[in-house]
């Protein structure tokens, strides 16, 4: 990791996840809050990851994170919690780690391979667990309120 301050990283992500967010054709009214849900989630990640070193869960708070902001602006903004999570987390995504992975399998480097490889699994699976958690909940309290509102 880079000695930047964590403002810096806030504001690389936030741009990098507007990029995103054009990329993946999000509504203009909406590149804003994308962009902060992106930043807002790196951020976290590294704050956590200078002080843990423990990369699965320093990704999962994070992902845990930006789902729940997504969720949060999908209700104020009107627009379904996917436009605000996909982008949100692109910053977490463990590119550099998928790409050492395929670089070490063809060099024939196979103990790297399988030490780098399950990391990003690991990663990858800890960023799928934070974002299922909180849409799962937003959900179960939808449910619940609808049937309480049906009596």
């Amino acid at each position: 990791m880079t000695n930047m301050p964590v403002y810096m990283h806030f504001l690389y992500s936030f741009f990098a996840t507007i990029g995103f967010s054009v990329f993946l054709d999000a509504p203009k009214s909406t590149l804003i809050p994308c962009g902060f849900t992106g930043g807002l989630g790196w951020s976290v990640y590294y704050y956590l990851y200078t002080f843990t070193y423990n990369d699965p869960f320093s990704n999962f708070i994070a992902a845990f994170l930006v789902s729940l902001v997504s969720e949060i602006l999908a209700r104020k903004l009107k627009q379904p919690a996917i436009v605000f999570v996909i982008p949100g987390i692109i910053p977490l995504v463990p590119g550099l780690g998928m790409y050492k992975t395929m670089l070490y399998l063809v060099q024939s480097n196979f103990a790297l391979a399988i030490s780098k490889g399950s990391s990003v699994l690991f990663v990858g699976g800890s960023i799928t667990l934070g974002v299922l958690v909180v849409t799962s909940l937003v959900k179960t309290v939808n449910i619940s309120e609808l049937k309480r509102a049906a009596k």
